[in-house]
């Protein structure tokens, strides 16, 4: 905006004058930019009722077109404390009769009571008695204890657990490592529920589903030493103890399915490899990582008084001393730690060291050095004796410290070696593995489950319950079951406690007593459909008399949209009210609105036939209008409790129910679609209204680009018509100052002639 000096000369108050005369001017965009507000509110207006109107016609009315609505059942039982029962449209009136034989199940199993772990000294050592006896402590056992150190652990070299339950197969090796949590979480992987109650010190173990179908099987056996070392070459080669958890888990689906011929040798072989050389490679990588890390911390140990003259800013002859270097690396993060009776020179070292270890790592990741392209140079290509030794001749040499440890190999073949190497091994260990481990644990091979005795576990097949024993310490099985029942002398099971047949749902909660029969009858539901056409008649009124508002609203043609002065000058509520005053009337006498209120009304006021060809009303089922016109048209059911104005009337409705519900469902079913396909027609989609659209909204969206277009070209014809009224009091101002000059120049002459 530009910035415009007036007044300078003629003393007027331009600005106030020339906003005085636009305000006249802009009137005209005023009445332009209320009518949009007033479109853009009818609009959004429109749209809520619309959502009402569509989800009305969509649910409620719909329904009500379906004689299947109207065929509502009811099913009650003899015995609601073992079968209960609910009927659909599909079941037949009558009584039926159930015998509980059985009632699903899932198999559960309970653990024994764990009897203790061994006791282990702060080394890590198994504590021994007087006798050399490993010592154990009852009621110690948690999800971290080890598998070994149970108490009468039968775990030998090459223990394997496996748990079966459903297609799932899952095996877990037993080694000096393997722990309580371990073991719970292979049983959850099986798709078991499982979890290890250290206050109980048990396992609690269940099925996922019911039904005898979804039992689960747990057995132990000790393999082979031949089987062992199949096991041990394979899981070396892919690096398992290295591997990532999910890797981890795809290297026990691959082996579990060798192991139980799911899955051949071609069909993993790829995987494995792929494995293989992952870990060769990562192997590689720690290698060459380790050996020029190495080389890096004495570059950076042989430099630190470098750094310590250059922190210091002194010449390359000044002789860095002990104190300089504690400065430094004080300043670098790395105090010295004399704890312990350390000498300050040992604690120096350890500074020292651990400041190298820090900065050797940056190096080697840091493309700045050449550690870096080292290491993935000797990834691909290898690394030689000569080039270990290179880098111990370097470290030799250096005046750090550092060694190369002498017991490690560092060298090892280029990638392609390595990768056809793997391959081939690869190749040779799974079809080993293959051969040696098929049928482990399986069929005849099953196992006893011995080495689950300090589990507190026996051999689960999932086929017999077993009670807990021992005193209440011993394992307990619920055995998995289906539910079996008798219906009206035919037998059927099912996996659940749930039975459906013929229309009806059976729920089964418990066995029947010996020569018990449950008697389940089926019934019309006349209530059931009462409240039906209660809840419908409810939307129906509370739809329509929204509507009814809206039409018959009062008007507001002296109430206009508030300018931002105006709503400056008010409070929120004022403005909030004074705007509600002009929405509430803006759907006033709409015709779109007064064509679905009619189409509602007529509808309502109309005869149908029943399927005996009788026609009826809906005030000859007990559904009537009310006298009182300022109503507009709304239901009321006669006798109905609910309604307090018809309360005292007879209920024809829920008599007809009873008495004669053809009649009832034929006129519902022909008033509902009636309606149902007059408003189908009403939101068809035209050139002023989309489909689904009860109202214009595609007019009403032109009126508003046609509107804004309006206001942009009476805002420009306004700016011009600024800037003219500016340029006319320019122009007098700059006539003034002309005349000022010369008055002032012609009292100069006439003064100069005294």
């Amino acid at each position: 905006m530009p910035i415009r000096m007036t007044g300078l000369n003629s003393g007027l108050d331009t600005e106030s004058i020339i906003a005085a005369l636009m305000s006249a001017q802009r009137t005209k965009q005023t009445k332009v930019e209320n009518k949009r507000t007033k479109l853009e509110w009818k609009k959004e207006q429109w749209a809520s009722l619309n959502t009402k109107i569509y989800n009305f016609y969509t649910n409620s009315l719909s329904k009500m077109r379906m004689a299947s609505t109207y065929m509502t059942k009811a099913a009650t039982s003899s015995n609601s404390s073992k079968v209960t029962a609910k009927a659909t449209t599909a079941a037949a009136t009558g009584s039926y009769s159930v015998v509980v034989k059985q009632v699903a199940s899932a198999q559960k199993v309970t653990s024994g009571k764990l009897k203790g772990s061994a006791v282990r000294d702060d080394k890590g050592e198994l504590v021994k008695d007087s006798n050399g006896k490993t010592v154990y402590e009852e009621g110690k056992v948690t999800s971290s204890t080890k598998l070994i150190d149970l108490q009468d652990a039968g775990f030998g070299d090459g223990t394997q657990i496996k748990v079966s339950a459903g297609d799932k197969t899952v095996f877990l090796g037993v080694d000096k490592d393997t722990t309580i949590s371990d073991f719970v979480g292979k049983l959850n992987d099986a798709g078991l529920t499982a979890s290890f109650d250290e206050k109980q010190q048990r396992f609690f173990i269940s099925s996922s589903k019911s039904g005898a179908d979804n039992k689960f099987t747990i057995t132990s056996a000790s393999m082979s030493q031949d089987q062992q070392d199949a096991t041990k070459a394979l899981k070396d080669l892919i690096g398992y103890d290295s591997l990532s958890a999910a890797n981890k888990k795809t290297a026990d689906s691959i082996m579990a399915g060798l192991q139980t011929g799911s899955k051949g040798v071609d069909d993993v072989i790829e995987k494995l490899t792929t494995l293989a050389n992952d870990y060769s490679d990562s192997e590689a990588k720690r290698k060459a990582t380790e050996l020029y890390t190495a080389e890096a911390k004495a570059s950076v140990l042989d430099g630190l008084d470098d750094e310590v003259r250059k922190s210091l800013k002194k010449e390359d002859g000044y002789k860095v001393t002990e104190e300089d270097t504690i400065e430094y690396l004080k300043k670098k993060g790395f105090k010295l730690d004399t704890s312990d009776g350390k000498t300050q020179a040992d604690a120096l070292k350890e500074a020292k060291d651990k400041y190298a270890d820090k900065e050797a790592a940056k190096r080697v990741k840091s493309d700045d050095y050449d550690y870096k392209k080292n290491i993935e140079n000797a990834i691909q290509n290898g690394l030689t004796e000569n080039d270990v030794n290179a880098v111990k001749n370097k470290l030799d040499s250096s005046q750090s410290g550092v060694t190369l440890d002498a017991t490690k190999d560092y060298t090892f073949a280029d990638r392609m070696t390595r990768t056809r190497d793997i391959n081939a091994k690869i190749d040779s260990a799974t079809k080993d593995y293959f051969v040696k481990m098929d049928g482990f644990l399986s069929g005849d091979n099953a196992g006893d489950g011995e080495a689950l005795k300090a589990l507190g576990l026996e051999k689960v097949t999932g086929d017999e319950h077993k009670e807990d024993i021992k005193d209440g310490t011993g394992m307990a099985v619920i055995a998995a079951a289906d539910t079996e029942i008798e219906y009206n002398g035919a037998t059927l099971t099912s996996d659940t406690t749930n039975i459906t047949v013929a229309g009806l749902e059976l729920n089964i909660i418990s066995k029947t007593a010996e020569n018990e029969t449950i008697n389940i009858s089926v019934t019309n539901d006349s209530s059931g459909v009462y409240d039906t056409i209660k809840e419908f008649v409810s939307e129906y009124n509370a739809l329509l008399k929204e509507m009814n508002t809206f039409y018959n609203a009062g008007s507001a043609k002296d109430y206009e949209v508030l300018s931002d002065e105006e709503k400056d000058a008010m409070s929120e509520s004022e403005v909030e009210k004074w705007e509600g005053k002009i929405k509430d009337s803006l759907l006033r006498r709409d015709s779109t609105l007064s064509a679905i209120v009619s189409s509602f009304k007529n509808k309502m006021m109309g005869t149908y036939t029943s399927s005996d060809g009788r026609r009826f009303a809906l005030s000859s089922i007990g559904i009537s209008t009310s006298k009182d016109y300022k109503e507009g048209g709304l239901l009321h059911i006669l006798g109905d409790e609910d309604d307090s104005e018809y309360a005292d009337k007879k209920n024809v409705l829920k008599s007809m129910l009873d008495e004669d519900p053809d009649a009832v469902v034929g006129v519902l079913t022909s008033l509902t679609d009636s309606l149902y396909s007059d408003l189908q027609k009403k939101m068809s989609a035209t050139k002023m209204s989309s489909a689904l659209t009860f109202y214009n909204d595609k007019e009403m969206s032109s009126q508003l680009s046609d509107y804004k277009d309006e206001i942009s070209k009476w805002q420009s014809k306004l700016d011009e018509m600024e800037d003219k009224y500016y340029k006319q009091f320019s122009a007098m101002e700059t006539a003034l100052a002309n005349l000022q000059s010369q008055q002032n120049s012609l009292a100069s002459m006439l003064g100069g002639g005294n």
